[in-house]
């Protein structure tokens, strides 16, 4: 034949049988052709000082070379995402300046270029060491990595040139012709991060490629964003987007790839593997965590937003590729465009059954989402209790949203989860905004008074009746300026305060806890109980019944024309003087069984002084529609029913009421009486039966 194959080198192949040819065995050509790390030929030894451990380390051996145009595919990865990162075809900046030398050489070179001054050389060793950790990532010589970790610690200025920027960043991209093994070994990443960290401890602008590298780690392989020992880094670079992460116990995942959790891989010198913590390799520093980022802050935020849009609208082909861009998304949720991307793209990820709940973290406000699962659910409330303590403000809209959406028609089942969330945070704050937006309900030209009780007794029902009702009425009665309410028709004022004044007797009847009722039920005169609760209850219905008396002297009259009919029974129903109809009339609440003794229960409490007073003045106020003679007669109810309660220690009044009494009366002296012209006979001896009765029951 013409053209015939080149001549093979000999090959030896041993005998037969267990007998071994012994003597000299010639090379294969091939084998001289391989370049070698390690020159036969070394330069004398200089011995100096601050390089300890590092020259008697042993050489590597390099891997076979692939032949051109051959690379390594990770595993498992698609054509369509290595085309979207193919390898990079062109030789970088810093691999035409690289200088390779033996690791053992490395730090006397650099040494020696340092004293002659020789920047451009400096550049090249360092870029050339880089460079060989990178070509050799799944088995690093251990001198190359620790003279770079030791110039980081002693001459850290020599890592602040572009070049070498560009180098070591290099090594912390994504890089498609690693194999599954070279992924597997994190520890040149890991020094790269403790040497750029050692290089700009002291700096307060750092370069954009450092938030370049953590974004494309972060949506990639995530070998090192995750590390603890990478964490002085990561969280310096996160300041870029003002994001203030929720505490680790939110945010414990599980591995998602080989290198991101793995200890870092050494080798001895005998050959055998072991592990270490990177935390130990580049000793205790005192990381300083401030912003890093102050010039930048716009054209980094447009490049965050552009690629997190550009990832969502792609179709994402793997459950990682999803749960990487929600864990960037979680690192970037401080610029607001980014939350509202999640708000649209979140009840889809969590709902999506292959997406494990420790991976994700929820830090938007979405209420109208459904939880199908508890533990799901549990996750969710929280990141809610820690959205609310990092941001309190947040919770007046979260308690919109649900109140409203609870009287929708397509109500989450999830709401009164919240809605205790809610109240567990922040009590009284909760109670006041909820009464805030019962006022905006009342307010609507549409009735809404009997959704509003029905949903306040859910809420006191899943709450286990543990809010501040005094409170919450408190916030209910409060004077409003917006022009909804006072460009509000006549019509719809009136029903207005009548329905806060029902909201406010249904507020008392909520009140009545299961421990209340047991208490207040007679029993045999032997058996003690436990009056605390009783007694806490009925003082806080007498401040309830306070600021009510209040409201309707006070912010009623600016806000309507009062009718006298209507002032009087609104007057009468929060002191419980109203017949029991008028309490159950709207939606047959409370029961037929309750409602005898949650009447007692409400009526019979003490009464404040404040109460008696402003009653009385609004008998003396002209433009209020109470005479003065209904007044006294309202004063009289209100002490003889309160007297006659057990006296146990537990009511009390000082002298101020009775003198009050004078004062109305006008009194001079106690024995020395000019009654008032404008009262009848009846209503004098009923001040005076007043005075007498305060005096020795409360004295």
């Amino acid at each position: 034949m013409s053209g015939k194959r080149p001549a093979k080198g000999k090959v030896h192949i041993a005998p037969p049988g267990d007998f071994i040819a012994l003597g000299k065995q010639s090379k294969s050509p091939a084998d001289n052709d391989l370049p070698r790390l390690q020159s036969s030929s070394k330069k004398p030894e200089k011995k100096r000082e601050g390089a300890p451990g590092i020259s008697g380390a042993p050489p590597v051996k390099k891997p076979k070379i692939l032949s051109q145009g051959q690379t390594f595919t990770p595993l498992g990865r698609t054509d369509t995402d290595r085309k979207s990162s193919p390898a990079p075809s062109t030789v970088n900046q810093y691999e035409e300046l690289a200088v390779e030398v033996e690791g053992v050489e490395l730090l006397e070179e650099i040494l020696d270029a340092e004293d002659m001054s020789n920047d451009e050389r400096l550049e090249g060793l360092l870029c050339g060491a880089v460079k060989q950790l990178k070509q050799f990532r799944s088995k690093p010589e251990p001198a190359m990595y620790l003279t770079l970790m030791h110039l980081a610690k002693e001459k850290s200025s020599l890592f602040n040139s572009e070049i070498v920027i560009e180098a070591i960043c290099s090594t912390l991209k994504r890089d498609v012709s690693l194999n599954f093994k070279s992924k597997g070994n994190p520890l040149v990443s890991v020094c790269m991060c403790s040497i750029l960290l050692a290089a700009f401890i002291e700096e307060e602008n750092w370069p954009d490629e450092f938030v370049k590298v953590f974004i494309d780690d972060s949506l990639g392989d995530r070998v090192w964003v995750d590390r603890s020992d990478c964490k002085g880094f990561v969280d310096n670079v996160i300041t870029a987007f003002n994001t203030n992460l929720p505490p680790k116990s939110l945010l414990q995942s599980e591995p998602s790839q080989g290198g991101s959790a793995s200890p870092v891989v050494v080798e001895d010198e005998d050959g055998n593997i072991k592990t270490e913590s990177a935390d130990n390799l580049f000793g205790d520093l005192d990381i300083n965590v401030f912003p890093r980022y102050p010039f930048q802050q716009d054209s980094i935020e447009t490049f965050v937003i552009d690629l997190i849009k550009e990832q969502i609208n792609r179709r994402q082909g793997t459950d990682s590729t999803a749960r990487n861009l929600i864990r960037l998304m979680t690192s970037t949720c401080g610029y607001g465009e980014v939350r509202l991307l999640s708000a649209q793209k979140l009840e889809m990820w969590l709902q999506n059954p292959k997406n494990d709940p420790n991976d994700t973290e929820v830090l938007s406000l979405l209420i109208k989402m459904r939880m199908k699962t508890k533990p799901l659910l549990n996750h969710f409330l929280a990141c809610l209790k820690e959205v609310l303590s990092q941001h309190p403000e947040n919770l007046r809209m979260i308690m919109t949203h649900t109140i409203y959406n609870e009287l929708s028609n397509s109500r989450n089942p999830n709401n009164m989860a919240l809605i205790t969330v809610l109240f567990q945070n922040s009590q009284d704050q909760a109670a006041r905004i909820l009464a805030e937006i019962f006022q905006d309900l009342l307010a609507n030209k549409d009735d809404y008074l009997r959704a509003v009780r029905a949903l306040l007794r859910e809420i006191a029902r899943n709450l286990r009746h543990d809010v501040h009702f005094s409170a919450f009425c408190l916030g209910l009665m409060q004077e409003r300026n917006e022009p909804k309410f006072s460009d509000m028709e006549p019509a719809f004022k009136e029903r207005y305060a009548s329905s806060v004044a029902d909201i406010v007797a249904l507020t008392v009847f909520l009140g009545i806890t299961p421990t209340i009722r047991e208490t207040a039920v007679p029993s045999v005169k032997s058996e003690k109980k436990d009056l605390d609760a009783l007694h806490t209850f009925r003082d806080q219905i007498s401040v309830i019944q306070r600021d009510a008396v209040w409201w309707l002297h006070t912010v009623l009259p600016k806000f309507m024309e009062i009718k006298p009919a209507e002032y009087v029974h609104c007057l009468h129903k929060v002191l419980f003087m109203e017949n029991v109809e008028q309490y159950h009339n709207k939606d047959n609440w409370p029961p037929d069984v309750d409602r005898t003794l949650f009447m007692r229960l409400a009526a019979e409490v003490p009464v404040l002084e404040d109460t008696l007073m402003r009653v009385l003045v609004i008998g003396l106020s002209p433009d209020l529609p109470l005479g003065p003679a209904d007044a006294v007669d309202l004063a009289d109810q209100l002490i003889k029913r309160a007297a006659y309660l057990s006296l146990d220690g537990q009511y009390f009044f000082n002298q101020n009421y009775i003198q009050g009494k004078f004062i109305y009366c006008n009194f001079i002296l106690l024995f020395s009486t000019i009654f008032p012209t404008f009262l009848e006979l009846d209503s004098k001896w009923k001040l005076l039966e007043n005075v007498f009765i305060s005096y020795i029951i409360f004295r």
